[in-house]
Parts: structure tokens; C-alpha cells; sequence
């Protein structure tokens, strides 16, 4: 909904007063109800579909490939659709080079590795069914999902072959394949997320709806992985449906202010989302919400 000259200025005046009051009574630090599901398509390695409050809706599915190292540089690919945007549009392409420079610089690919020669690749592909917002938090979260849920089958050949040219052979029994986290032999596997704040005055707000990013002066992405932030930091414009005049450059403060608030409640993010896998473990009836 695109708002008027008048509720922008009353919008504005909210978001800049100490503190801001947001349109929907949130405080600043707060995401909306959202519904999410993982495991839900079975000829994905792993999936996830959320659904947002205002009606946004995001689906990813996790394949893996097993490929020759010497032969693909990128052992995580990403590819994200759109609905009601061109795949070659410069709104979608910064969506999928955000997330691939998410990957590539912060997912432990070497852990991928099978033998001296061998490695799973893996294809992200994000469809963005419907969206209010700009959707990146969105996508990054349901990739979340489908990560943590993805299997890989069980190598049951050697890992050595750097003697002998011998193609991975794997479990028949897929009660047998195993999580990232067994893959990587670490405790608890997190992919990198991207949290979205919006910058209003000297006041900073998480993930912004689509009334208050048409009144932002800024908005900023802070990636988030193994419990600190991390790059890329970028500042951009939100306002995906309207012609936002109050868009300025970030300040230093601010920006302090968002990395705070990144490190002070990006951890209770993760937790919520690592709540919905270890509950579609057990209950895995089919059901998609």
C-alpha cells in the first residue's frame, strides 16, 4: 500500500520519537509472526517454506550433487525466482548476489569435500512466491531452515583416492544419510543469515514492514553467522514500490547501533528458527503449516 504525503510525514514523526513507535506496536528489536515448515519436499536433500504475517511467502529447496573439485570452484550455488520480477532483473540479481557472497565467504565448503578429488555441490534455489517487503531477511531465513534440515547420503566408499580413480559410492538406506552438522562433525551447524534494519532519525528498527520502509531514511543489511556479525554490512533502499525521498546515508552511530542490536538479538533468531527443525523432527506428519 503505497501511503500518502500526509501518513508518510505522521509515519516518520513515529519512527524518529524516542522511543519509536512502530505501526503495528512492535518494538524495535521484534520480527512478525511468521509460519515455517522443513522436510516437506521429498526429492529435495532438504527444503523449507516460511510464511509472514502480511501474506510474504518464501520457499527453498536443497539438492546435492556429487561433482569433481578440480572442475567446479563453487561448491554452493544459488539461485532465487521472484514472482512478478524478470530472473534478469537488477532487483533480483542483487538479491542473488547477496546471498551467494553470504555463502561463498562464510559456509565451510572444504567440509563438502568427499575425497581429494570428489565433493558434494550444492544448489539453493529460493522461489519468492509473494512478498510486501524487500524480501532478502526472508529468503536467508527459510535457506536457514532448509540447510539445517538438508541430508546428505552416507559414504560408504574410501575417502582416500588419491592412489586409485574411484568414484564415491553411498548408503542405499537413507535412514543411513546424515545432517550437516554429522557432515561437518560439529556440534550444531548455522548457516549465515542476513538480518534487515531500517534507519529512521538516530533510532534503528528490525526487520521493517512495507509502510515504514516507504518513510526510512536508510535501510541495512548485517549478515550474522557462528554468533557474531559478519560481512557483508551494506546500506540500501528498501522502498521497493515507491519513490522513498527521505533516503540518506548512513551515519557512523548509527551503524553502531545496528551492530549492537545485531549481536544483542540475532542469537534468539537462530534459536527460534533451530525450535521449528527440532520440532519438525518429531513431528514429521506432512502437514505444510
Amino acid at each position: 500500500m503505497i501511503l500518502s504525503p500526509a501518513e508518510r510525514s505522521y509515519l516518520y514523526d513515529s519512527l524518529v520519537s524516542t522511543p519509536p513507535i512502530r505501526p503495528d506496536g512492535r518494538k524495535p528489536y521484534q520480527f512478525r509472526p511468521l509460519e515455517a515448515k522443513t522436510a516437506f519436499l521429498p526429492s529435495s536433500n532438504g527444503s523449507a517454506r516460511i510464511r509472514m504475517a502480511d501474506g510474504s511467502e518464501c520457499i527453498v529447496s536443497v539438492k546435492a550433487k556429487v561433482v569433481l573439485i578440480a572442475k567446479e570452484p563453487n561448491l554452493i550455488e544459488v539461485d532465487i525466482d521472484v514472482s512478478g520480477f524478470r530472473d534478469d532483473s537488477n532487483f533480483v540479481s542483487n538479491l542473488k548476489f547477496n546471498m551467494t557472497e553470504l555463502f561463498e565467504k562464510n559456509f565451510p565448503v572444504k567440509n563438502l569435500h568427499l575425497t581429494s578429488k570428489y565433493s558434494f555441490k550444492l544448489f539453493i534455489d529460493c522461489i519468492v512466491v509473494s512478498h510486501q517487503c524487500y524480501p532478502l531477511t526472508l529468503i536467508s531465513m527459510t535457506s536457514y531452515l532448509a540447510l539445517s534440515s538438508a541430508r546428505l547420503p552416507l559414504l560408504v566408499s574410501e575417502t582416500d583416492d588419491t592412489e586409485i580413480e574411484e568414484q564415491p559410492t553411498f548408503s542405499d538406506d537413507w535412514e543411513n544419510a546424515q545432517y550437516l552438522s554429522d557432515v561437518f562433525e560439529v556440534k550444531k551447524f548455522s548457516p549465515p543469515l542476513f538480518i534487515t534494519f531500517g534507519v529512521a532519525g538516530g533510532n534503528v528498527i528490525m526487520e521493517p514492514s512495507v509502510e515504514e520502509e516507504q518513510v526510512l531514511e536508510c535501510g541495512l543489511l548485517v549478515g550474522w553467522y557462528d554468533n557474531k556479525v559478519i560481512s557483508p554490512v551494506t546500506n540500501i533502499n528498501l522502498a521497493t514500490y515507491s519513490n522513498n525521498s527521505n533516503v540518506k546515508g548512513v551515519q557512523p552511530p548509527v551503524l553502531l547501533k545496528a551492530i549492537a542490536m545485531a549481536k544483542q538479538y540475532s542469537g534468539q533468531i537462530v534459536s527460534a528458527l533451530d525450535a521449528v527443525v527440532e520440532q519438525d523432527l518429531h513431528d514429521q506428519d506432512g502437514a505444510m503449516f
